[in-house]
């Protein structure tokens, strides 16, 4: 017997309990993951939480595999789904990582220690006025996102800072601001995963801060 083809929250609940094989399952979860991941580990070096002698040893396999790849196939999917925000984001975020893995892994090491600032600065700046469209386009979706990606411009803009200038202070406020974005990552994950499993919405995220789109349909 053919299984109905279901997507959807509440419809992907019933396909779980099931174990109906058929269910589509969403890879937003997957590329908030390696978000998580990845952010938590890399700022939390820049904010001082873990030893700075780790990010040539830990970041480069984390940043490549997990918030990388991870966050690529995540962004690829949601572009087959029609979601140009989250494809935008996760699909960006995933070359990121991935350049940036190899940056530190093959690039740095073989420069002159004077250059090593300038061009990660370089290397981020351009990413600020990326985050920037993505941080306007935010306010269509919903508060805990908004929250988050501010965070994450903050970010970029403390990581540009501190290439250019190697001031420590912009590096923690990098770090810090990054923490922050990983926690509401985090609470965005749960909400999509305890959704997909209970069948509704289960934590509040917050209205929308646009008002909705008119109505408007095509004359007959």
């Amino acid at each position: 017997m053919n299984l109905p083809h279901r997507t959807g929250p509440a419809a992907q609940a019933v396909s779980v309990k099931r174990m109906e094989p058929t269910a589509q399952a969403q890879l937003g979860p997957l590329g908030l993951t390696g978000f998580i991941v990845v952010t938590t580990i890399a700022t939390g070096i820049d904010a001082g939480v873990f030893p700075e002698k780790l990010l040539h040893s830990v970041v480069p396999l984390v940043g490549f595999f997990i918030g990388g790849l991870a966050q690529l196939l995540a962004g690829l999917f949601q572009a087959q789904r029609g979601d140009t925000w989250h494809a935008t984001v996760f699909g960006g975020f995933g070359l990121f990582w991935m350049a940036k893995s190899l940056m530190l892994l093959w690039v740095l090491p073989g420069l002159d220690p004077s250059l090593r600032g300038d061009t990660m600065g370089l290397f981020t700046l351009p990413w600020v006025f990326v985050v920037f469209v993505l941080w306007l386009a935010s306010f269509r979706i919903h508060l805990a996102l908004l929250l988050t990606f501010t965070c994450v411009l903050v970010v970029f803009v403390a990581m540009t800072c501190n290439g250019f200038t190697g001031s420590v202070g912009w590096n923690r406020v990098a770090g810090w601001f990054g923490l922050g974005a990983s926690a509401g990552a985090l609470y965005l994950l749960a909400g999509q995963v305890m959704a997909s499993t209970w069948g509704r919405p289960v934590l509040p995220m917050g209205r929308f801060l646009a008002p909705d789109a008119p109505d408007v349909r095509p004359e007959s």
